[in-house]
């Protein structure tokens, strides 16, 4: 075989690693509401906001420490940083299918597998983006919406597998399923993800100069229409991962059928990777800057999500699928094309930086967004305990 050759098509090994481990890994902890469910039934006293912690920060805990996790594949390689976290994922769903109680899950799960999956995400991302660099534009939007496509992907099948795995084996038995599973899958993922093997039209790739970056980084970060950007990526996400994470247990305390609420959150996520492959299609027939597709996705995701609630309380309630699914164009596309963008917002040399920054704040609006929604049923709950007393 053709050494060259090899070197020059490795990128497509690498792209089916981060799209493998979003399927699994960060696929998992985006379906952690069916387990939520499940959990507020044996835990009722809980409210969604207090439960809302654990999905949230198992998530995306790691995307606030962003810079730490540069820091160490820098320091210490992408694919070593890589390998560490797919075990940590793996070892925290053993150590938590130990526990029941609310403040170890967020020790043993929450907090390891946040940092790990984030760091999958990360560093599946800026590899990805090395070998397929910015310039390739037409590649690059493409790979970069193929990798994306995993994660709704990844819930739409790994929401399936662990609504069926609790309904015959509980909650705790499943995840030490799971946990075997991705260890088995980082057996094989790991020794894959290389830079080893970069084509040579990008093997002089150079970490950014970070005197460079320090100069203009604070007036750069906090330049206005960065902020204004940021408050909208924020609020976003915010609402994104709080209709997500509560997807289940707030169709259920309707009197939604558990099955048809796990069948309708599996075709947002099918429906949200059918967008994110749509994408590179749409802007190369009708030619856009990606830019502007941001404020498009996030008007029409408000409209839908009221079409979605004002349909749930009527007695046509089924048809509330439709503004479902037709929501997911709203995180196909403010999730898929960050790192497109931060090329677009922030100098050449401060792309790897911006796409952190972007991480950071992303994170920030999925551990927030569903703790303030999940509020209002503590609210309810406290209510409710006056109006007995």
């Amino acid at each position: 075989m053709d050494f060259d050759k090899f070197r020059k098509h490795y990128g497509i090994i690498i792209v089916l690693c981060a799209f493998l481990s979003r399927i699994i890994f960060i696929g998992f902890c985006w379906s952690y509401g069916s387990i939520i469910a499940q959990f507020k039934k044996q835990q009722s006293s809980l409210s969604d906001g207090e439960l809302s912690w654990i999905g949230s920060i198992g998530q995306s805990f790691g995307g606030l420490l962003a810079p730490l996790i540069l820091f160490l594949a820098r320091r210490y390689g992408h694919q070593i940083v890589f390998i560490v976290s797919l075990l940590i994922c793996a070892m925290s769903l053993f150590l938590s299918s130990c526990v029941q109680n609310l403040h170890w899950l967020l020790i043993t799960y929450s907090f390891p597998y946040g940092f790990a999956n984030a760091a999958i995400f990360i560093l599946g991302t800026l590899v990805c983006g090395v070998y397929y660099p910015v310039r390739q534009q037409s590649k690059h939007i493409f790979v970069m919406c193929i990798i994306s496509t995993g994660f709704p992907l990844g819930y739409h099948i790994m929401s399936a597998l662990i609504f069926s795995s609790i309904e015959k084996h509980g909650w705790q038995t499943m995840k030490r399923h799971i946990g075997f599973m991705e260890i088995m899958i980082s057996c094989i993922l790991g020794p894959l993800f290389t830079m080893k093997y970069l084509p040579y039209a990008v093997s002089g790739y150079q970490q950014p100069s970070s005197s460079v970056v320090q100069m203009n980084s604070r007036r750069t970060y906090f330049s206005k229409p960065i902020v204004i950007w940021m408050m909208g990526i924020f609020s976003t996400m915010s609402a994104i991962n709080n209709f997500l994470l509560h997807f289940h247990s707030y169709l259920e305390s309707l009197h939604i059928p558990a099955a048809r609420v796990d069948l309708w959150f599996r075709l947002h996520g099918l429906f949200d990777a059918l967008f994110r492959i749509l994408i590179p299609v749409f802007v190369r027939l009708y030619p856009i800057d990606i830019i502007y597709l941001f404020p498009t996705c996030v008007v029409s995701g408000f409209i839908f999500l009221l079409l979605t609630f004002g349909l749930l309380y009527t007695t046509i309630y089924a048809l509330a699928i439709l503004p479902i699914v037709l929501f997911s164009f709203t995180s196909a596309v403010t999730t898929s094309l960050q790192y497109t963008v931060s090329n677009q917002l922030f100098e050449n040399d401060q792309t790897e930086q911006g796409y952190v920054y972007h991480v950071i704040i992303t994170s920030l609006g999925l551990i927030l967004g569903p703790v303030i929604g999940g509020t209002d049923s503590l609210f309810e709950r406290k209510k409710t305990n006056v109006l007995l007393f």
